[in-house]
């Protein structure tokens, strides 16, 4: 038993009523890379199985530790204390803690002594009891082995998330923020920050990435070749009338109608297309612009943008824009 591997890091049980906060713990821990039992996830896995055979393998055999979810609800329910019985059944054969109690009242549950030390979830968030459950696995030392030992052997390095969180200068989320990580390959990955100011990527080869922050509401970011083996928080300052957005090979720019288009020329010089949109007062296209300098668009109806590019590489681009007044 204490050299075996586990089709899971940990199993979740609890009562339905508190779904939302173990919910939020569950998205957390597999944000982390840590392998989770939480029903949610495993719904076509456990279509049409025995649920009672099943779920008594996964409590008593299948899972390195569980959290078990105490409330007033918990005693009441027929599932949890199936699951109960399995996780003490497998407690009983082991001389380490297995059953890793997280309260959210007082109540009294079988077999779990009052003496054993748990984890009080008032005034505690979702996302920290997660940071506790994966200092607990760090703490394993056959998990630690399991998970890490063959790393400097791979060829191909272990999938891994790496996770950027957007704050404004008040410390408040920003939320649709868009954000490409481009390699020094020039290959990227894509994606935009969620409810809670985050965004994940699943990293899959060792690069240094360029990473690219853009908002309508806030300027361009730019960090140049960023190791991901740690997560990073950005801050960065809303402006009036200000923006930046991030465009792949052709797109639009708020506030203005039409389309643009950069691209790299022959020469290695940058120029831009505007589809039924002036360059600096009607200049021939493609124009040639440099990076840090503004250039201004005028639309057909007399929208007005200064446009001030902060990246290109790989089709992709990163603009600051500032809207100015309409003719």
């Amino acid at each position: 038993m204490k050299n075996r591997s586990y089709e899971y890091d940990v199993a979740l049980s609890f009562a339905g009523e508190n779904r939302a906060y173990v919910e939020r713990v569950a998205n957390s821990l597999k944000t982390k890379g840590v392998k989770v039992f939480y029903d949610l996830f495993e719904e076509a896995n456990l279509w049409g199985k025995n649920l009672y055979e099943y779920l008594s393998e996964i409590y008593q055999n299948k899972a390195r530790y569980t959290v078990l979810f105490v409330s007033s609800f918990y005693n009441k329910k027929l599932w949890t204390n199936h699951e109960r019985v399995s996780m003490q059944a497998r407690a009983f054969q082991e001389s380490r803690e297995y059953i890793l109690p997280a309260r959210f009242d007082d109540t009294e549950i079988p077999g779990i002594l009052k003496t054993i030390g748990y984890i009080n979830l008032e005034n505690r968030t979702p996302e920290e009891l997660a940071v506790l459950i994966e200092n607990k696995l760090k703490k394993d030392q056959t998990f630690f082995k399991n998970r890490w030992s063959k790393l400097s052997t791979m060829i191909s390095p272990k999938p891994f998330i790496f996770t950027i969180k957007v704050v404004d200068e008040k410390s408040q989320l920003v939320k649709h923020a868009k954000v490409v990580l481009v390699a020094n390959n020039s290959t990227y990955l894509e994606g935009y920050t969620d409810e809670n100011g985050l965004a994940h990527f699943v990293i899959r080869t060792r690069k240094l990435y360029t990473v690219l922050i853009a908002h309508s509401e806030y300027p361009a970011v730019v960090f140049k070749s960023m190791n991901p083996k740690e997560d990073i928080e950005v801050t960065i300052e809303k402006t009036n009338n200000s923006g930046s957005v991030i465009i792949n090979k052709s797109g639009q720019i708020p506030g203005i109608s039409g389309k643009i288009e950069p691209v790299l020329k022959s020469d290695k010089n940058l120029s831009v297309y505007a589809d039924n949109i002036a360059i600096e007062g009607g200049k021939d296209q493609p124009y040639d612009f440099e990076l840090n300098k503004s250039i201004v668009l005028e639309d057909n109806k007399g929208n007005i943008v200064h446009l001030t590019f902060r990246f290109y590489q790989a089709r992709i681009a990163l603009i600051d824009f500032y809207r100015g007044r309409s003719m």
